[in-house]
């Protein structure tokens, strides 16, 4: 009898035990996803947007990495900050030796700059925070929009042409290195600016400057080089070539053009010059030297049509421009269209 109810209350006991496991489990409250980003982490529109948020905290990331791993590939979350944009940037991005260097990058994606400026402002000025201004390094008056942010001296303002082009070449013999220095810098007989060669961006067009062109649109022979009867002037990219550009000798002066008083230095009904070819990446000094321009085959550097004189001589009727010795005084004042015509006081 006893193992009658002994087995009634094991039965009673086992079905009072799994009818409270039950409605314990019944009544367990279920935990919420967890997430250390407030409503809205996502939304552009939001105040708790984490872009608004890391703006707030100066872009400090160290929080970010506990989640998501140093290198924002995920990390214990298996959520990594590239599934939707190319920041934080990769290690390196402010070293010019690093194959990551921004520099380099932008050179590869053409200087779209659009998603910089997402977070680095339409200006590149850090959007408000002193972090993300580009101007920190980039201290020139046009900012990340400066010519020597791309080619040119970054540490010297005054030089923004190559060498150094854009990347990073510094060789002469590199058609787009070659003479400009030469040309800008370094010669002691003419003022030569970019826009005689090139359509110089300003602060409207400068995105249409940086978006990638043709090269054979690069070089757009315009102003001096062009002047007078020089509208035929070329630069052949392929043979790396100057030629028929008023800078080297493609020009004429009508006698008929000339006050009565001057034409007596006419020996024909014009003076011309030699029209000079000349290749950009030779810079031995054979091909600017003075009376290659102009200068008659016989040795004087008059032009053609005009009477022969030595070239101590020219300071007789160009005073503004030259010296007793035939060198330039005044840059302004030579290969600049005009005729400078000035009689010497020692005349």
């Amino acid at each position: 009898m006893k193992y009658y109810i002994l087995s009634f209350i094991t039965i009673i006991s086992i079905t009072i035990l799994f009818d409270g496991c039950s409605k314990l489990q019944e009544n367990i409250t279920q935990p919420q996803a967890l997430s250390i980003h407030s409503k809205g982490n996502l939304d552009s529109s939001s105040v708790n947007f984490h872009g608004n948020v890391l703006k707030t905290n100066n872009f400090n990331l160290t929080g970010c990495e506990q989640c998501h791993a140093a290198n924002f590939q995920g990390g214990i979350t298996d959520v990594s900050c590239y599934n939707c944009h190319n920041y934080p940037h990769p290690q390196g991005m402010a070293d010019t030796t690093s194959p990551n260097f921004h520099g380099k990058v932008l050179l590869i994606n053409h200087f779209v700059m659009d998603e910089c400026q997402k977070c680095h402002g339409s200006d590149l000025s850090g959007n408000g925070s002193n972090k993300l201004n580009c101007r920190n390094c980039h201290t020139q008056s046009a900012g990340t929009f400066a010519c020597n942010t791309c080619h040119g001296n970054f540490e010297d303002t005054a030089r923004i042409a190559p060498p150094r082009d854009i990347n990073g070449n510094t060789s002469t013999d590199l058609i787009t290195v070659g003479a400009h220095a030469s040309h800008l810098y370094e010669n002691d007989f003419a003022i030569v600016a970019c826009l005689n060669c090139h359509k110089v961006p300003n602060a409207n067009n400068v995105k249409d400057h940086i978006t990638p062109i043709s090269q054979a649109n690069i070089v757009l022979l315009d102003s001096l080089a062009i002047h007078g009867i020089a509208s035929n002037a070329v630069f052949d990219l392929n043979t790396g070539t100057c030629s028929n550009t008023y800078c080297h000798g493609n020009f004429e002066f009508k006698k008929s053009d000339a006050p009565t008083e001057r034409q007596y230095a006419y020996t024909s009904d014009m003076m011309t010059g030699n029209f000079k070819t000349v290749k950009w990446t030779l810079l031995d000094g054979s091909q600017a030297p003075c009376g290659s321009c102009h200068g008659t085959t016989d040795g004087f550097i008059s032009p053609e049509g005009h009477i022969k004189l030595p070239i101590t001589q020219c300071v007789a009727c160009h005073s503004t421009v030259v010296n007793e010795k035939g060198e330039v005084i005044d840059k302004t004042r030579h290969i600049n269209g005009q005729i400078n015509y000035a009689l010497s006081k020692k005349r």
